[in-house]
């Protein structure tokens, strides 16, 4: 059977939030519609439709009589999301590691075993941070650990909440800072051996250390660059 094709909304929706994630359209730029439609060749309801998407993500914010803008970075913000989501993710892991069976397993084995596999070819890290392959992988890898929840409204969350953190993985490479001396090929395995072994308590205190190390890492870096040194090069109008 063929796939549907992505509608209009969609393949404007995916656009916009791959140039908010990676920067090119910073926070604070207006997002105007004329704009969205010109550049994409879609209609006024279809741009519409996409920014909300956007602004319900929490990619994006509208105000009456200002229309849609790019949503501002805060740090304030990222401490309180990474708190909420490492609380949400050790949720759905417990549950994840005890619904889980062969297939889940299976899936977590190949997640992993993708990842490893980008990260000892050096896609991992870089001059211009991970590949994209690479964060496909690790989000895939994330995902399936949590898969076996048979919660959708927390597995709703926890993707609603994966994709808000992202952004702030994508800044910080724009920002060019790093995640210090970390062993994060050394974690993942780790998180799937306990998974798999069903230590739940063990496994859902290593996937918060390993958030809070993220989190950590990443808020010193932006204190130390400062946000006067944001690279606006690499940014484009929205409209």
């Amino acid at each position: 059977m063929d796939q549907k094709s992505p509608t209009q909304s969609e393949i404007v929706y995916q656009g916009l939030r791959q140039d908010i994630l990676e920067c090119r359209l910073l926070p604070g730029t207006k997002i105007k519609t004329g704009y969205v439609c010109d550049t994409y060749g879609v209609s006024l309801g279809a741009a519409r439709e996409a920014l909300s998407r956007l602004t319900a993500d929490g990619m994006a914010t509208m105000e009456p009589q200002k229309g849609f803008a790019v949503a501002p970075i805060s740090w304030d913000e990222y401490e309180q999301l990474t708190e909420t989501r490492a609380e949400i993710e050790a949720w759905c892991l417990r549950k994840s590691i005890r619904h889980g069976d062969v297939e889940w397993e299976s899936r977590l084995a190949a997640a992993l075993h993708r990842l490893t596999r980008l990260h000892d070819a050096g896609q991992g890290s870089g001059p211009q941070g991970p590949t994209p392959a690479w964060l496909d992988a690790h989000a895939e890898f994330h995902r399936a650990l949590v898969a076996a929840c048979p919660n959708r409204c927390l597995l709703d969350l926890r993707e609603m909440l994966y994709l808000r953190s992202e952004r702030y993985r994508y800044w910080s490479v724009t920002l060019c800072l790093t995640l210090g001396k970390r062993d994060v090929r050394e974690e993942h395995v780790q998180l799937a051996a306990l998974a798999q072994a069903r230590d739940a308590d063990a496994a859902c205190q290593a996937i918060t250390e390993h958030f809070l190390r993220t989190s950590e890492a990443l808020l010193t870096a932006a204190r130390q660059v400062g946000e006067a040194e944001l690279p606006q090069w690499r940014a484009r109008p929205g409209g």
